[in-house]
């Protein structure tokens, strides 16, 4: 084929020769050809798939390839109008031994159709009428491209002859056993065709509004463009009326990545409207960790955990005995533990611990009775002489265990005084007319940020 561009021009009793119509048909040939490789790209069209089932009625289920079309990077048309065996390719391509191999499917043509007895010309040889256009099946190694590394120029020459300019079409696998026949096949790493364009416009009757969430509209209206497999963007998308986005109306302010700007370049997504979601929606909620997706309501109560201080809160009982001393304030104390289990990486510098005194039980010094008190305040108990009021105190301090628990240990303290000295002098002790003094604490362990 030639990368001129000509046609035949016509006028009356014009001398025509054979490579006349030759030029004729090439013209068509080529501007077709161009329409295919410039317009739709290369790959397979339709079908051609590589399957296992009944060929031959009454013969064992075999591995063939289906009918179907496709284009190849010279604009040439491949066409299997029926199954088509595998099993004499294998010997065609001297497959003898087991393994996986690749199938690829590329142009053909013969030259066929002599002419008729006492036309032809005793001088010439190769004299054929028609070039019969079919496909060539090749098997080879899994690990071999037979193509060249760039694709053929579709405004150029796109040669017609497959020996000379072979070009292949990937369909897939199949697994070869010992005794050299088929075992399986899959369709894997196929590319289909494609289209170069910038715009597509869909029917007129696509401007009719369209409710999406109107239950008596079709689910499938006819101004859909529908796309059945995988689509890839490499470069941003967006849906409805383009607006702008001020990175410097955000807030927070946006984290830049590479290459140093926001919004990324590439792979940003606007949509003027609203979005359905049937599905989780992901998201990389651990800055620490971009390997780690969850979803947004993980990712919300994920950012809510380090935001929120924990806050923990609860009542223990603080027991009093004799004591054998007493502090220089003339009070006794006793103490209780509480163990705090966070479900936060929590900063240990802004922990907060409030105490109060929630309920108090009395005792006699004389006879070691208890009785619940009516009141709980500080000052309002008085010793039994009732001429010395005394106080109660509460206290607290949080700290992390040690043992690599990620547990807290909150100590509560309790003083009360002054103490009462009982039992003989050689004996001699100190105690409160107070049994148990219940505490009650609030725990609020901040976040670490």
């Amino acid at each position: 084929m030639s990368s001129d561009i000509e046609r035949l021009l016509y006028f009356e009793r014009q001398y025509l020769r054979s490579f006349d119509f030759t030029a004729e048909q090439t013209y068509h040939l080529e501007m077709r050809r161009r329409l295919n490789r410039a317009l739709h790209l290369w790959g397979i069209v339709r079908g051609l798939e590589l399957s296992q089932g009944d060929v031959v009625q009454g013969a064992p289920q075999q591995f063939y390839v289906s009918a179907g079309m496709a284009i190849d990077a010279y604009g040439r048309e491949i066409i299997v109008p029926a199954k088509h065996l595998l099993s004499g390719d294998l010997g065609t391509n001297h497959i003898t031994g087991a393994g996986t191999y690749s199938v690829w499917i590329g142009y053909a043509r013969e030259a066929t159709t002599p002419p008729q007895a006492g036309y032809q010309r005793c001088d010439q040889q190769n004299q054929y009428t028609r070039w019969r256009e079919s496909f060539t099946i090749m098997v080879n190694s899994i690990a071999t491209n037979p193509n060249p590394t760039e694709d053929p120029d579709p405004f150029g020459d796109l040669a017609d002859d497959p020996i000379k300019y072979p070009w292949w079409i990937h369909l897939g696998t199949i697994n070869v056993d010992g005794s050299a026949a088929i075992a399986g096949a899959t369709n894997a790493d196929r590319i289909y065709i494609g289209l170069r364009a910038q715009r597509i416009v869909a029917p007129r009757h696509a401007e009719t509004d369209y409710n999406l969430l109107d239950a008596n509209k079709p689910l499938d209206p006819l101004t859909s463009i529908v796309i059945r497999d995988n689509l890839f963007l490499e470069q941003n998308l967006i849906a409805g009326s383009d607006f702008l986005v001020d990175p410097q109306k955000i807030e927070p302010p946006p984290i830049t990545s590479p290459p140093g700007s926001f919004p990324s370049p590439t792979g940003n997504i606007k949509i003027a409207n609203d979005v359905f979601l049937q599905g989780n929606l992901y998201t990389h909620c651990d800055l620490a960790h971009p390997d780690l997706w969850l979803n947004l309501d993980q990712c919300i109560n994920a950012r809510i955990k380090g935001l929120v201080p924990e806050v923990f809160v609860g009542t223990v009982p603080v027991d009093f005995s004799p004591a054998p001393t007493r502090d220089a304030s003339g009070a006794i104390s006793a103490t209780t533990n509480v163990t705090i289990t966070p479900q936060i990486v929590v900063d240990d510098r802004s922990n907060q611990i409030t105490t109060s005194i929630a309920g108090i039980i009395g005792k006699s010094l004389e006879r070691g009775e208890t009785a619940p008190q009516r009141s709980p305040r500080a000052h309002v108990l008085a010793s039994e002489s009732g001429s010395e009021p005394f106080e109660i105190l509460t206290s607290g301090s949080i700290s992390a265990k040690k043992d690599g628990s990620g547990t807290y240990s909150a100590q509560l303290t309790c003083t009360i005084g002054p103490a009462q000295q009982v039992g003989s002098q050689s004996q001699a002790s100190f105690d409160v007319p107070v049994a148990t003094v219940q505490i009650s604490y609030v725990i609020v362990l901040t976040p670490k940020q």
